[in-house]
């Protein structure tokens, strides 16, 4: 038998730190899918409650699934490295532990990927839309416009998207941007290869106490690291957009980030905070006040 035969179609990567109230649940709605051409690749960043039995009961039980554990905590985005380093299937899954999948979830992305092997990323979109039924690709300079011209549609999380494992290694994987690591990758990604547009609904996004943007300290991180990121793929060599896209692109980026902090301090009642945001921002009191108006 070929490496190819033993190729699976998608390699689906759970890590795991403390997550036994959930992982169970997680890992049974992942074996329910209706294509069973995948894998199940955990790996657990040195979790201190039962997440690692909880695993190795379910690598005992189907073979599919495959269990590791590392020496020493990496944290969230080195440990979904380790998953992808560990993959043989030409496309990456990753489930987060503590959400689900549909039974039907797995055949679909799959599927839309067949189609349109030039394509490198396929996301869930969050939105529902009108233009055209789902699945859609994007070309780069289509999808920069949209996520950074429109209403979006590189913000979904590492659950919600399935990627080329090739093309993943080819860009260098996840860089290093915190919890905004995987919308740096899908902007590098999407600015050489088409973006497929999957249905809404695909994965059921748990929410809990537990998550880091739960965080207190989530508002500055998302808020600044989000206006940091796009400020640097505006500006990057290989942002797809034409130069007038691109200047109108960082000024809805300015403004944006003005809107922000004119909310965190004024709704959200974190002015101290906001006006901390607003001091390492570069932004002008003339771009500050672009915040209050509509996008043009």
């Amino acid at each position: 038998m070929s490496e190819s035969d033993l190729q699976p179609a998608v390699s689906v990567l759970v890590t795991v730190f403390n997550r036994e109230a959930y992982l169970h649940q997680c890992l049974e709605s992942v074996l329910a899918s209706t294509l069973d051409d995948f894998e199940i690749i955990i790996v657990d960043d040195g979790s201190t409650d039962a997440s690692l039995s909880i695993a190795q009961r379910h690598a005992s039980a189907d073979r599919r699934v495959r269990v590791y554990r590392n020496d020493r905590n990496l944290g969230d985005y080195p440990n979904r490295t380790r998953a992808a380093n560990l993959a043989k299937g030409r496309f990456l899954k990753y489930v987060d532990s503590d959400d689900l999948i549909y039974s039907h979830s797995l055949a679909i992305m799959v599927e839309a990927m067949n189609a349109n092997p030039d394509a490198a990323l396929g996301l869930s979109h969050s939105l529902p839309e009108v233009e055209q039924p789902y699945p859609w690709k994007l070309a780069p300079a289509q999808a920069w416009r949209k996520e950074f011209l429109a209403d979006g549609c590189l913000g979904s999380g590492p659950s919600g998207a399935i990627i080329r494992r090739d093309a993943f290694f080819e860009v260098g994987g996840f860089g290093d941007w915190g919890i905004l690591s995987d919308t740096d990758l899908w902007y590098r990604m999407a600015a050489r290869w088409p973006v497929i547009l999957l249905p809404p609904g695909l994965v059921w996004w748990r929410r809990h106490d537990g998550q880091e943007f739960t965080r207190d300290s989530a508002d500055a991180v998302y808020i600044e690291r989000g206006f940091n990121l796009a400020m640097k793929s505006l500006s990057s060599s290989e942002c797809p957009l034409t130069g007038s896209e691109r200047a109108l692109a960082v000024d809805r980026a300015r403004q944006r980030h003005a809107r922000r902090l004119i909310s965190l301090a004024l709704r959200r009642r974190r002015p101290g905070l906001a006006l901390r945001l607003l001091s390492r921002s570069g932004l002008s009191g003339r771009q500050m006040l672009h915040g209050l108006k509509r996008y043009t």
